[in-house]
């Protein structure tokens, strides 16, 4: 697991054990945490002087105001994605937690795995809906990245881990650093209309590779860290343009 670029996160928890616990677990996962608050108030200092860009918010604050007061504010001013966190899974919390629309929500004790995948699919929603609405992405995660679905996760692969593709009729096969493999279902072409075009070429019907991962070219194959890969003759005159070669 790897977190997405530098993702500031604000801790908002009365027990301060249970907060350097998620500290220290959002750390290792190599996420940026901005501060920890123990009440809304402090909250929403830190929300002006640190501008996370998620909030991990406990349900139960001590205080005037609870966690879900705390989530009215920062949806409706700063309009940030937050992840409840709760020890209460009782009807009456949960109903009142869904009225301000959370973008996730943690039952305590969580583990790491559940703590990586609420964060990374809050942000991806968000980044989406922010994309949708004006037309251009907005978040940096998604301009070095894109998501995946695998069962009910959305796993994250970084462009720079992406060495090539291989299509097999309406699967794709994506093959990434460390020896890792996806598979998805989708036709190349609009696949490749996801990823930055300066960065993945087609090379052949059934191919397309990662520049940055080219070792070497011929007329009929390129390789792709140690990994031959054939080249179209259709390809050629694309990859002579883009590539700046002489095949």
């Amino acid at each position: 697991m790897e977190a997405s670029g530098d993702i500031r996160i604000l801790i908002v928890e009365d027990e301060l054990i249970i907060a350097e616990d998620i500290r220290t677990k959002l750390t290792g996962l190599g996420y940026n945490v901005t501060g920890i608050a123990m009440t809304a108030d402090e909250a929403e200092q830190l929300l002006e002087s640190a501008r996370p860009d998620i909030v991990m918010l406990d349900i139960l604050l001590k205080g005037e105001r609870d966690g879900i007061d705390l989530a009215r504010i920062i949806k409706d001013h700063y309009k940030i994605p937050f992840i409840f966190l709760t020890s209460h899974a009782d009807r009456d919390t949960v109903e009142r937690a869904r009225s301000v629309l959370p973008d996730g929500y943690l039952l305590k004790p969580f583990t790491d795995k559940d703590l990586f995948t609420a964060i990374e699919v809050a942000i991806f929603r968000k980044s989406a809906e922010t994309e949708k609405k004006h037309e251009e992405p907005t978040n940096k995660i998604l301009q070095d990245c894109i998501f995946i679905r695998k069962d009910y996760f959305l796993i994250k692969i970084k462009f720079d881990d992406l060495m090539w593709i291989r299509s097999d009729g309406n699967y794709l096969e994506l093959y990434c650093r460390e020896g890792k493999k996806h598979l998805i279902r989708s036709p190349l072409k609009d696949f490749l209309n996801k990823l930055p075009p300066d960065l993945f070429l087609q090379v052949h019907k059934s191919y397309a590779v990662n520049i940055k991962h080219i070792d070497a070219i011929e007329y009929t194959m390129i390789s792709v860290e140690n990994k031959s890969i054939p080249v179209g003759r259709k390809f050629i005159d694309e990859i002579r343009k883009t590539l700046g070669v002489d095949l």
